[in-house]
């Protein structure tokens, strides 16, 4: 089987998911990042299967993603999957791949499942190290556990009522053209700044430009704040957004591997915040349990 992956992801925690369906998947895998300086996408033809996968921006799939999947030509028929990747498995999320599904439908792509990944926030607050731990190896194993989904040709219902979605439309035009307007705000602190120009680099809608010494901000931010997570010194103002931050990676296999580190954190030693994580992760610990898969086998 040949399987192609086309992937949005502004910090990388999409990314390092697909990463894992690569992996994992019994199968020829391409992954291809879905960026302004990616050049011309690979072509579908070929491929058995088509997998979309993007970071939840307000409930919703971010604008990139959106206009990227409007650019594949029709086909006759494809088998396609989408996997999204958010900082928590409220089920408030499900709605948010009915646009993308909706485009995909309308070009031939017959999308047989969408799955929901739990990755550390890459903006609202940092995650601690214990649940950063327990999000990771749980996606490694949840992925294995679609990955044999996928090989097996499973199928799920993916649209749902309009009135689970009524909202989405409204959040999702409210936050790209919010996007655009605010990006001008973001800043570089010059009493930081190393000129590394990793965030020039790391943007994937070109919106960065580094002129005369100065980093200049345009209107075609999409918020998905990888210029900020990701630099070294954490010089970059992100907005009305500044308490929102979140600045540096969270070394993720490296933490999965740290036996001072408690693990499960949810549910048994969940507090605070971290409650709400419960349904989610009972939810995945049985189908995993369902398939025999230990998730202690992917600390």
């Amino acid at each position: 089987m040949k399987v192609i992956l086309y992937v949005f992801s502004g910090t990388g925690n999409t990314l390092k998911a697909a990463s894992l369906f690569k992996k994992y998947l019994n199968a020829d895998v391409t992954v291809y990042r879905v960026s302004a300086k990616s050049g011309n996408a690979p072509s579908a033809e070929g491929f058995d299967l088509v997998g979309i996968g993007y970071p939840v921006h307000a409930f919703n799939a971010p604008e990139p993603i959106l206009k990227f999947v409007k650019t594949l030509p029709e086909v006759a028929y494809r088998r396609a999957f989408v996997f999204k990747t958010s900082g928590e498995g409220l089920h408030i999320n499900d709605c948010s791949s009915q646009k993308c599904i909706k485009i995909l439908k309308g070009k031939g792509y017959d999308v047989t499942m969408e799955r929901h990944i739990v990755l550390p926030y890459n903006m609202i607050y940092r995650h601690s190290d214990a649940m950063a731990k327990q999000m990771w190896i749980y996606a490694k194993a949840y992925i294995k556990y679609i990955c044999g989904e996928l090989e097996t040709f499973k199928r799920d219902k993916v649209k749902l009522p309009v009135y689970k979605t009524f909202y989405a439309p409204l959040l999702r035009v409210t936050e790209q053209k919010f996007a655009h307007l605010h990006g001008p705000l973001f800043k570089v602190d010059t009493n930081k700044c190393i000129n590394c120009g990793k965030c020039e680099r790391t943007c994937p809608e070109d919106n960065i430009v580094l002129k005369d010494g100065k980093y200049k901000f345009g209107t075609k931010c999409v918020l998905c704040m990888g210029c900020s997570f990701g630099c070294p010194v954490d010089a970059i103002h992100v907005g009305i957004f500044k308490f929102w931050k979140v600045n540096g990676s969270y070394r993720m296999e490296e933490l999965a591997k740290d036996e001072s580190i408690v693990f499960p954190l949810v549910p048994d030693h969940a507090k605070g915040i971290y409650r709400l994580y419960k349904k989610y992760y009972r939810e995945i610990g049985k189908k995993l349990e369902s398939a025999g898969i230990d998730v202690k086998d992917y600390v």
